[in-house]
């Protein structure tokens, strides 16, 4: 029983002593840009209303909206189009995103020339 209880315990202090799963960095979250606007404080219902819009354009998209996260940069791009956006910049210019086809028409049409990738 103490070789089990022993045992036990080096894995749980092992298992917590490496950082654990960290969120992912606040730029990748997706803000819409005229929330405060369109979602006052002073509405008592400013959380649903914002849930609520946040669910349809993702879902719209295709994106699931609990994660708030797609690897395909033509639904990311449709969400930026309903005026949402990523606190770190344009989807496109992220590094992940960077090499991808659809983004690089995108950056063609709409980036800076000397523009780099983020994240």
């Amino acid at each position: 029983m103490k070789v089990l209880f022993s045992i036990f315990l080096i894995l749980i202090l092992s298992g917590c002593s490496f950082g654990g799963f960290k969120p992912a960095p606040p730029y990748y979250h997706w803000r819409l840009h005229n929330a405060d606007a369109l979602f006052p404080e002073s509405d008592p219902n400013v959380l649903t209303k914002y849930v609520g819009r946040r669910k349809k354009d993702m879902s719209d998209c295709g994106m699931d909206f609990v994660t708030g996260e797609s690897d395909n940069p033509e639904v990311n791009l449709c969400l930026e189009s309903k005026g949402w956006y990523l606190e770190g910049g344009p989807v496109c210019e992220e590094r992940t995103m960077w090499n991808r086809p659809a983004c690089i028409q995108w950056r063609k049409k709409h980036s800076k020339p000397d523009a780099k990738p983020w994240g």
